[in-house]
């Protein structure tokens, strides 16, 4: 059983614990207390803002301190990058020629990469930049180098055509009356114009052996033509001899392969003939010549 003198110092107890808790927890007041009456001065909140509040705004503020928080700067994603490397400002200052073909490289360097090859007479902006005896030219929107001596203001003039070799003349050009060596035969029937062409093709050109003469149609019945048995390039360089002598030779025209030229139509040159159906139909295997018969001026 309890005795007095416990209950009294039970109580005691009680009483102290209950006085050290007040105590402890007025200091804890009293700080929010104070610091939410500076945010309100701070802030310019009114006396009559409620307490708690300001109270909130307090803790809100030490703990960010205690946490050691920091507030970082915003970034923008509209600001202009620093220049990289090697970037420089440059201004294009307009069109320049080619003097010649060039290659185009990557840098101002003899063994930089060649990135593309540009033609002589071509155009190409350039900018205000020289570097090792280079100039930057603009090349498909980007900045690429060609030797600074190949660009000039003014375009460059063609380069002149080259003059035609001369067609070589054909063998034999003199022209010759005597008789064939390969016989005279042919010649029986013949007009003048016609004899003088046998005789002259078989002088400029030996290796023939075999003519046609007078035969029972067209022109060869009147003695007025004469066929040359050859065929390929013999064929067509007897035939420009032939032309080239028409006046002394009294020739009208020549057919080869299929071709016609003539004295009246000239101007037109060798003309295509229909298909008569046959190598010799065709004149493959033969120079045909017909002659006035006596205009030659040999």
């Amino acid at each position: 059983m309890s005795t007095p003198g416990h209950r009294k110092v039970t109580s005691r107890r009680r009483f102290d614990s209950r006085r050290l808790t007040r105590t402890a927890a007025a200091p804890a007041i009293g700080i929010t207390a104070v610091a939410a009456a500076a945010l309100a001065t701070l802030g310019g909140a009114s006396p009559a803002q409620p307490a708690a509040d300001a109270a909130s705004q307090q803790s809100d503020i030490i703990s960010a301190s205690l946490l050691g928080a920091r507030t970082e700067p915003p970034v923008s994603r509209s600001v202009e990058r620093p220049p990289l490397p090697g970037d420089g400002e440059t201004n294009q200052v307009g069109a320049m020629f080619l003097l010649e073909d060039v290659d185009v490289r990557s840098a101002a360097a003899d063994d930089a990469p060649v990135l593309a090859s540009l033609g002589k007479g071509g155009q190409v902006t350039v900018t205000d930049v020289e570097a090792n005896g280079y100039r930057q030219i603009v090349h498909n929107d980007l900045p690429r180098w060609v030797p600074a001596d190949v660009l000039s203001e003014t375009e460059p003039k063609p380069e002149p055509s080259p003059e035609p070799e001369p067609e070589p003349e054909p063998e034999n050009v003199g022209l010759s009356s005597a008789p064939c060596a390969t016989g005279s035969d042919v010649e029986s029937g013949l007009l003048p114009d016609t004899i003088a062409v046998h005789r002259a093709v078989c002088a400029a050109f030996p290796e023939v052996s075999t003519y046609g003469g007078v035969a029972g149609r067209h022109e060869h019945a009147t003695g007025q033509a004469l066929d040359i048995m050859v065929t390929g390039e013999s064929g067509w360089r007897i035939a420009e001899f032939l032309q080239a002598h028409q006046a002394e030779l009294g020739v009208e025209y020549l057919i080869f392969e299929q071709k016609i030229w003539s004295v009246e139509r000239a101007s037109e040159g060798w003309r295509p003939m229909e298909d008569r159906g046959g190598t010799t139909a065709n004149h493959y295997d033969h120079v045909h010549v017909t002659t006035y018969g006596s205009a030659g001026t040999q």
